[in-house]
């Protein structure tokens, strides 16, 4: 349906966090490390909130040696989402992907070189990121994401002149520019 006019919305009140639920999901890379993801991630929220669920989604190659097809790409990845729900309804999302480029300890070779090699994210680093990231989220205050800021005030912008108010954390750079723009 066309939507005509938008309706002005008033989400000021934050609540307290009750439920925190997400998703690890793994692409070609050994089915545990998603497991392994979900149960940092887990270790670290339990200790604020009991009502903790993370789910894990495995994708495998689909068998062919080209690796067309199935639901995954030719790149082995780990990502997981976190979403921690409020008594007022408020939802906070934290997403993060498997870091490919830690710095490893630098080696030496033959002739005495440093040899600098790179390793992929632990999974268990993976899931203390993820989870501090959403913990900075709701640390922040706001009743919208970081990352939707923008998108929320540009949908206050195009209501009509009844008051819309929204409470938001510290301004991202991104929608400090898109205040610039909307001006």
């Amino acid at each position: 349906p066309i939507v005509k006019e938008l309706n002005p919305i008033e989400l000021v009140e934050f609540g307290k966090v009750k439920r925190v639920r997400g998703t690890a999901i793994s692409c070609r890379i050994p089915p545990s490390s998603a497991a392994r993801v979900a149960h940092s991630a887990k270790g670290v929220m339990h200790r604020l909130l009991p009502d903790v669920w993370i789910h894990t989604d495995v994708h495998s190659s689909s068998g062919k040696k080209d690796g067309s097809g199935g639901g995954c790409g030719q790149s082995p990845g780990l990502s997981v989402i976190l979403s921690a729900t409020t008594t007022e309804g408020v939802c906070l999302t934290a997403e993060c992907s498997m870091n490919h480029n830690c710095d490893d300890e630098s080696q030496n070779n033959q002739y005495n070189q440093p040899i600098e090699r790179k390793k992929m994210e632990l999974p268990e680093d993976l899931g203390k990121r993820s989870a501090t990231l959403l913990l900075h989220e709701i640390f922040c205050g706001g009743c919208i994401d970081t990352s939707a800021q923008s998108f929320a005030l540009l949908l206050m912008c195009l209501t009509p002149e009844d008051v819309s108010r929204i409470r938001l954390g510290p301004f991202s750079q991104y929608t400090v520019v898109a205040l610039r723009l909307f001006k």
